[in-house]
C-alpha cells in the first residue's frame, strides 16, 4: 500500500519513464490502485495513475475499476467534490478507451454493492454521463445498456426509474411493436398494477404516477393500447379517491391521476364491460358536476373546479363510446345528468364573462391563457351529451397539453414538473381562477413532484408470496422476495 504522497509520485514517475516498457511494472500499477484507500490527495493522485495507465495492465484492470468506483463512492470523498470529480473523470478516461469492460465493472457493482446510495449513484452516472462521453456506442454496449437497464427497472429506486427509463423509451425498443409492448408490460410489472392499489401504503400512489408518466408516449391508438391502465384506474384508484385527497398533497396527486386517466381512456382498446369501468368515472364526475340548488337563489354559481371536470368529462366521452347505452337505460339517469350539466354550463358561461377582463390584466398568467381552452373543451362535450341521443363524436385537445409541451426533461434527480394548476370559479369575488379547490377541501395545489430516492422505509416490509397473482423470488444478495415498491 503506498503509504505517503511521495511514493505515490515515485510510482507514478517510474511507471512514466518506462514508455514501452511499462506493463513490466505491474507492482508499482498495483500499489498505486491501493492508493484509493490513503488520505484525500492519495486518493486523487492514484485515480489519475490509474486511469492514465489503465490499458497497459489487462489483467489488473478489474481491480483497477472497482477501485475508481469505490473512490467515486467513498464517504469521505464524497464531502470534496473536487475530489469526487476526479474519481469519475479517471472513470470516464478509462471508458473512453476501454468501453466495454468498464460498462461491464460497473454493472457488476451495482448487482452486488449492499449500498443503495452507491447503485444510484453508479447508475446516474452510467446513464446520464458515461455514456454520453462517446459520440456512438458500438452495438454491444447498447445491448447491454438495454438489458442491464432492464434488470435495473425491476427493483429501482424513483431516481434511478427516472434515469433509466428514458434510456429504455428511446432506444429499439420503442422503434417495433413488440418492443413497445415489452416496455409496456415492463412498465405495468414495475407499477404493480396486478395488485390491489392501497393508497395508505407509503409511496404507492407516487409510484403509480410516475410509471405512467414514463409510459404515455409509447401509447398510441393503432399499437400499443393503455387498456390495462385505464381499467386499473377506473377500479383500482377512483375508489380511493377520498382516501388519496387526505394524503399529503393530495388534492395535486389527484389532479396528476386525472389527467393521466384523461390520456389513458384517448389510447385504451375495447373493453370486455365497458360500463363496469365507466361508471367510476361517472360516479366520480357527479361529484364535481353539482345539482342545481333548491332554494330561491338559483343563479348563484358555486366554486366549480373546470380543470378536474374537464378531465373526468374528457374520459367519460371516450370511453362512454363504448357503452352507448349507458345514459340513456334509466331516463331517471339521463335527466339527473343533464340537469348538472345545465348547470354546470351556466358556471362555465359565468366563467368566460369573467376571464375576459382578467384577460386585459393578466395576459402573461399560464392560468388566464389555458383558461379558455379548458372552458371550450368542457362547452364542446357538453353539447354532445346534451343531443337527445347522446353523441360521442368532438374530438378535442385537453388544456394541459400546451403547458406540457414546455416542460424540460428531467436533470439530476429532479423529474418533470407539471405547471398546471386547477381552474376554478368562484362567484362570491367574481374570479375565475384560484389555486384552490373549494368543493373538495380547499386545499392549496402545488406543483406535483414525484419523489426522487427512496420513498419510505416500509417498502419492502411485506411478503410478496401474499399477493395475488405474484410470486416472484429473489435475485442474488438484494433481497428480491419481497415488495417491489421504491427501493430505499
Amino acid at each position: 500500500m503506498a503509504d505517503t504522497l511521495e511514493e505515490l509520485y515515485e510510482k507514478y514517475n517510474i511507471l512514466s519513464d518506462a514508455k514501452d516498457k511499462v506493463s513490466q511494472h505491474s507492482k508499482e500499477y498495483l500499489e498505486c490502485i491501493e492508493g484509493t484507500k490513503g488520505n484525500e490527495k492519495e486518493k486523487k493522485l492514484a485515480a489519475q495513475i490509474i486511469s492514465k495507465f489503465f490499458k497497459h495492465f489487462p489483467s489488473l484492470q478489474d481491480q483497477a475499476l472497482n477501485a475508481i468506483l469505490d473512490l467515486c463512492e467513498d464517504d469521505d470523498s464524497m464531502l470534496e467534490d473536487q475530489d469526487y470529480n476526479t474519481a469519475c473523470n479517471s472513470l470516464t478516461q478509462v471508458f473512453k478507451e476501454h468501453p466495454l469492460s468498464t460498462v461491464k465493472a460497473i454493472f457488476n457493482h451495482v448487482h452486488t454493492t449492499d449500498d443503495n446510495t452507491a447503485r444510484e449513484k453508479c447508475i446516474q452516472f452510467l446513464y446520464k454521463k458515461l455514456i454520453k462521453s462517446q459520440d456512438k456506442l458500438n452495438p454491444e454496449i447498447e445491448e447491454l445498456l438495454l438489458e442491464e437497464g432492464k434488470k435495473v427497472i425491476q427493483d429501482a429506486s424513483a431516481t434511478e426509474f427516472w434515469v433509466v427509463m428514458p434510456y429504455l423509451t428511446a432506444s429499439k425498443l420503442s422503434k417495433t411493436l413488440a418492443g413497445q409492448k415489452e416496455l409496456t408490460d415492463l412498465v405495468a410489472d414495475r407499477a404493480e398494477i396486478d395488485r390491489d392499489f392501497d393508497p395508505l401504503e407509503d409511496g404507492t400512489t407516487d409510484r403509480i404516477i410516475m410509471c405512467v408518466e414514463c409510459i404515455l408516449p409509447i401509447f398510441s391508438a393503432k399499437n400499443v393500447e393503455s387498456t390495462k391502465f385505464l381499467i386499473y384506474y377506473c377500479d383500482q384508484i377512483l375508489p380511493h379517491w377520498d382516501t388519496i385527497e387526505k394524503l399529503k398533497d393530495g388534492s395535486t396527486l389527484q389532479y396528476q391521476l386525472l389527467k393521466q386517466l384523461a390520456d389513458l381512456s384517448l389510447y385504451c382498446g375495447k373493453l370486455d364491460n365497458p360500463s363496469l369501468h365507466v361508471v367510476q368515472i361517472f360516479d366520480k364526475l357527479k361529484q364535481y358536476m353539482p345539482l342545481p340548488p333548491e332554494d330561491v337563489d338559483i343563479d348563484k354559481i358555486p366554486n366549480l373546479d373546470f380543470t378536474t371536470v374537464e378531465c373526468l368529462l374528457y374520459s367519460f366521452h371516450r370511453l362512454a363510446r363504448q357503452c352507448p347505452d349507458f345514459l340513456t337505460a334509466d331516463p331517471l339517469v339521463l335527466k339527473d345528468f343533464r340537469a348538472r350539466l345545465n348547470y354546470f354550463s351556466r358556471g362555465v358561461g359565468g366563467c368566460k364573462k369573467s376571464l375576459d377582463k382578467l384577460q386585459i390584466k393578466n395576459q402573461e398568467d399560464e392560468k388566464i391563457k389555458v383558461a379558455p381552452a379548458v372552458l371550450d373543451n368542457i362547452t364542446s362535450l357538453i353539447k354532445d351529451l346534451f343531443y337527445t341521443t347522446p353523441v360521442y363524436k368532438c374530438n378535442i385537445q385537453l388544456s394541459f397539453k400546451t403547458l406540457e409541451k414546455k416542460v424540460t426533461s428531467p436533470t439530476n434527480s429532479t423529474v418533470p414538473q407539471k405547471r398546471h394548476v386547477p381552474i376554478t370559479f368562484d362567484s362570491s369575488n367574481g374570479s375565475s381562477t384560484k389555486q384552490q379547490r373549494p368543493t373538495r377541501g380547499g386545499d392549496n395545489v402545488k406543483l406535483y413532484t414525484p419523489p426522487s430516492g427512496k420513498f419510505s422505509n416500509n417498502f419492502q416490509n411485506y411478503d410478496r408470496s401474499n399477493l395475488r397473482g405474484r410470486g416472484r423470488g429473489g435475485r442474488g444478495s438484494r433481497g428480491r422476495g419481497v415488495s417491489r415498491g421504491w427501493r430505499n
